[in-house]
Protein backbone atom coordinates (compact mmCIF):
# COMPACT_ATOMS: atom_id res chain seq x y z
CA UNK A 1 0.00 0.00 0.00
CA UNK A 2 1.50 3.49 -1.16
CA UNK A 3 -0.09 6.04 0.81
CA UNK A 4 -0.71 10.03 -0.01
CA UNK A 5 2.32 11.99 0.47
CA UNK A 6 0.35 14.24 3.37
CA UNK A 7 -0.25 10.85 5.44
CA UNK A 8 3.07 9.50 4.75
CA UNK A 9 4.62 12.58 6.40
CA UNK A 10 2.29 12.62 9.50
CA UNK A 11 2.55 8.46 10.06
CA UNK A 12 7.00 9.04 9.69
CA UNK A 13 6.60 11.96 12.09
CA UNK A 14 4.84 10.24 14.35
CA UNK A 15 6.83 6.48 14.18
CA UNK A 16 10.31 7.64 13.58
CA UNK A 17 11.75 8.91 16.86
CA UNK A 18 10.10 5.42 18.78
CA UNK A 19 11.96 3.29 15.99
CA UNK A 20 15.02 5.48 15.95
CA UNK A 21 15.13 4.63 19.99
CA UNK A 22 14.66 0.93 18.91
CA UNK A 23 17.34 1.11 15.78
CA UNK A 24 19.66 2.70 18.27
CA UNK A 25 18.91 -0.49 20.42
CA UNK A 26 19.36 -2.72 18.19
CA UNK A 27 22.79 -1.58 16.84
CA UNK A 28 24.29 -1.41 20.55
CA UNK A 29 23.75 -5.28 20.53
CA UNK A 30 25.06 -5.68 17.61
CA UNK A 31 28.32 -4.05 17.78
CA UNK A 32 28.34 -6.00 21.05
CA UNK A 33 27.89 -9.14 19.93
CA UNK A 34 28.20 -9.32 16.00
CA UNK A 35 31.34 -9.64 14.34
CA UNK A 36 34.10 -7.60 12.30
CA UNK A 37 33.53 -7.36 8.53
CA UNK A 38 34.95 -9.84 6.74
CA UNK A 39 37.80 -8.74 4.05
CA UNK A 40 35.70 -8.72 0.96
CA UNK A 41 33.03 -6.85 2.63
CA UNK A 42 35.67 -4.31 4.22
CA UNK A 43 36.94 -3.56 0.60
CA UNK A 44 33.94 -3.23 -0.74
CA UNK A 45 33.09 -0.82 2.57
CA UNK A 46 35.98 1.45 1.75
CA UNK A 47 35.08 1.47 -1.71
CA UNK A 48 31.72 3.62 -0.34
CA UNK A 49 34.41 5.76 1.98
CA UNK A 50 32.56 4.10 4.82
CA UNK A 51 34.40 5.64 7.79
CA UNK A 52 36.03 3.84 10.15
CA UNK A 53 34.66 0.22 8.28
CA UNK A 54 36.56 -1.28 11.00
CA UNK A 55 34.14 -0.93 13.45
CA UNK A 56 31.40 -2.15 12.08
CA UNK A 57 29.71 -5.16 12.91
CA UNK A 58 27.28 -8.11 11.45
CA UNK A 59 25.29 -10.15 13.73
CA UNK A 60 23.86 -13.31 12.51
CA UNK A 61 20.44 -14.48 13.60
CA UNK A 62 18.11 -16.86 13.47
CA UNK A 63 14.89 -14.30 12.89
CA UNK A 64 15.98 -10.42 12.57
CA UNK A 65 14.25 -8.43 15.27
CA UNK A 66 11.44 -6.35 14.11
CA UNK A 67 10.84 -2.71 15.54
CA UNK A 68 6.81 -3.38 16.28
CA UNK A 69 4.80 -6.34 17.94
CA UNK A 70 3.86 -9.12 15.46
CA UNK A 71 -0.01 -8.56 16.66
CA UNK A 72 0.80 -5.04 15.04
CA UNK A 73 2.27 -6.51 11.66
CA UNK A 74 -0.68 -8.63 11.07
CA UNK A 75 -2.78 -6.04 11.40
CA UNK A 76 -0.65 -3.88 9.11
CA UNK A 77 -0.93 -6.82 6.81
CA UNK A 78 -4.88 -6.94 6.68
CA UNK A 79 -5.05 -3.66 5.94
CA UNK A 80 -2.98 -4.20 2.77
CA UNK A 81 0.44 -2.85 3.80
CA UNK A 82 3.14 -5.45 2.68
CA UNK A 83 5.54 -6.12 5.34
CA UNK A 84 8.69 -7.68 4.02
CA UNK A 85 10.51 -10.32 6.39
CA UNK A 86 14.25 -9.41 5.30
CA UNK A 87 17.52 -11.34 5.05
CA UNK A 88 19.07 -8.53 6.47
CA UNK A 89 18.89 -5.04 8.22
CA UNK A 90 20.96 -2.25 9.34
CA UNK A 91 20.87 -0.15 12.15
CA UNK A 92 24.04 2.80 12.20
CA UNK A 93 26.75 0.71 11.88
CA UNK A 94 25.20 -2.79 13.08
CA UNK A 95 23.93 -5.25 10.72
CA UNK A 96 21.54 -8.18 10.98
CA UNK A 97 21.88 -10.93 8.34
CA UNK A 98 19.41 -13.77 8.66
CA UNK A 99 21.65 -16.78 9.65
CA UNK A 100 22.91 -18.11 5.52
CA UNK A 101 22.03 -14.83 3.67
CA UNK A 102 25.42 -13.18 3.96
CA UNK A 103 24.70 -12.53 -0.23
CA UNK A 104 23.15 -9.64 1.33
CA UNK A 105 25.95 -7.67 2.78
CA UNK A 106 26.70 -5.44 -0.24
CA UNK A 107 23.22 -4.07 0.07
CA UNK A 108 23.59 -3.50 3.84
CA UNK A 109 26.77 -1.97 3.62
CA UNK A 110 25.20 0.35 1.01
CA UNK A 111 22.78 1.14 4.14
CA UNK A 112 25.99 1.66 6.83
CA UNK A 113 27.34 4.18 3.95
CA UNK A 114 23.61 6.00 3.85
CA UNK A 115 23.54 6.61 7.68
CA UNK A 116 26.42 8.05 7.77
CA UNK A 117 25.77 10.71 5.12
CA UNK A 118 22.61 11.60 6.25
CA UNK A 119 23.80 12.19 9.81
CA UNK A 120 22.86 9.00 11.71
CA UNK A 121 19.85 6.52 12.83
CA UNK A 122 17.14 9.60 13.24
CA UNK A 123 17.43 11.35 9.98
CA UNK A 124 18.07 8.19 8.26
CA UNK A 125 15.09 6.58 9.88
CA UNK A 126 12.18 9.34 8.96
CA UNK A 127 13.45 9.57 5.04
CA UNK A 128 13.25 5.91 5.13
CA UNK A 129 10.00 5.41 6.50
CA UNK A 130 8.39 8.17 4.72
CA UNK A 131 10.00 6.67 1.44
CA UNK A 132 8.71 2.99 2.43
CA UNK A 133 5.06 4.74 2.66
CA UNK A 134 4.80 6.75 0.10
CA UNK A 135 6.87 5.04 -2.84
CA UNK A 136 6.59 1.51 -1.27
CA UNK A 137 9.34 -0.88 -0.17
CA UNK A 138 10.76 -1.51 -3.58
CA UNK A 139 10.92 1.87 -5.02
CA UNK A 140 11.98 3.91 -2.36
CA UNK A 141 15.03 6.02 -3.29
CA UNK A 142 16.86 4.75 -0.41
CA UNK A 143 16.25 1.01 -0.95
CA UNK A 144 16.62 1.67 -5.15
CA UNK A 145 20.42 3.44 -4.38
CA UNK A 146 21.27 0.42 -2.41
CA UNK A 147 20.11 -2.14 -4.62
CA UNK A 148 22.17 -0.36 -7.66
CA UNK A 149 25.13 0.89 -6.12
CA UNK A 150 25.24 -2.91 -4.06
CA UNK A 151 25.79 -4.20 -7.94
CA UNK A 152 28.39 -2.60 -9.36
Amino acid sequence: MILPLGLAITLASGVAPAISRWAQIQERRILAEGVPLQAEHLAFATELKIQNPEEVRVLEVQQIPMPVPDPLIRMARNFGIRIILPAGMTLGRGIYVLKGNWGVMRHELVHVEQYQTLGGIGPFMQRYILECLFHGYEDAPLEVDAENRSRH
